[in-house]
């Protein structure tokens, strides 16, 4: 079913079960205190199913969850911003009450896209987790890895998942105006997007989301002082996890295709 259509499919459903506990969320800013982290509803659009994750929320079953990245989404450690994985768990049962989650958090730091869709087919994939969220394209961006390399890898690492009946949801680069200048994240994001779409898998932009709020000023980052750079990161990451959780909620509430 193309996009198109599972939209107007989505629509027919909210019209005709105003009382369903299927609702989609009205607005795609998290339910959070924080209303920085709002964001237009555009960005956090899902039309994605994640079918096997909605097959254990209907049996009222425990969801796993494996969060496969790189710096950004490592378990906190000392000296470092709270990852917006570190707060995940935490907003992903505020969204969806009454769930049990196992979240086992894989990352590591400096992996290409290549590497880790290895990973995924010889470690990941034999755990038979239900979710995973797969965060890259900076380190290959970094690293300068040709752009036909990073497509193939993560083509290898959605089939493998796909093989194994998991849901997969990629999470974007991260956008970050000082780097910009340094490293172009944006053609690595580009080919994230245009396979999430030819692939129908989930998307979470987190590059636009916060190229977003730079544009906007939302968050002051032109500070120099650190303690201040390491509040403004951990409000964003904040921010990030709420987001992410509405969207793996609406994902998970979205019918068959």
């Amino acid at each position: 079913m193309t996009r198109l259509l599972r939209r107007a499919a989505i629509a027919l459903v909210l019209v005709l079960a105003p009382g369903s506990a299927w609702l989609l969320p009205a607005t795609g800013a998290a339910a959070d205190s924080d209303t920085r982290c709002a964001v237009p509803e555009s960005l956090t659009f899902v039309d994605t199913p994640l079918p096997q994750v909605t097959k254990k929320l209907q049996a009222r079953l425990p969801v796993h969850v494996v969060v496969l990245g790189t710096s950004s989404s490592m378990p906190t450690t000392k000296g470092l911003p709270r990852s917006y994985a570190a707060g995940l768990q935490a907003a992903l049962e505020t969204r969806l009450p009454g769930v049990l989650l196992q979240i086992d958090n894989l990352s590591e730091k400096n992996h290409t896209a290549m590497q880790m869709a290895e990973k995924l087919a010889r470690t990941v994939a034999p755990m038979q987790p239900d979710l995973v969220l797969w965060q890259t394209g900076n380190v290959d961006a970094a690293q300068q890895i040709d752009i036909n390399d990073f497509s193939a890898a993560l083509e290898d690492g959605i089939a493998a998942l796909r093989k194994s009946g998991i849901d997969v949801v990629l999470m974007a680069p991260q956008y970050r105006m000082r780097l910009s200048v340094m490293v172009d994240v944006a053609p690595y994001d580009r080919v994230m997007s245009q396979l999430g779409n030819a692939e129908d898998v989930v998307i979470f932009p987190r590059f636009d989301i916060m190229r977003h709020w730079a544009d906007n000023g939302t968050f002051d980052t032109r500070t120099d002082d650190l303690a201040m750079q390491m509040l403004v990161a951990e409000a964003q990451n904040r921010c990030i996890a709420g987001l992410l959780a509405d969207m793996i909620a609406r994902a998970a509430r979205l019918p068959p295709q």
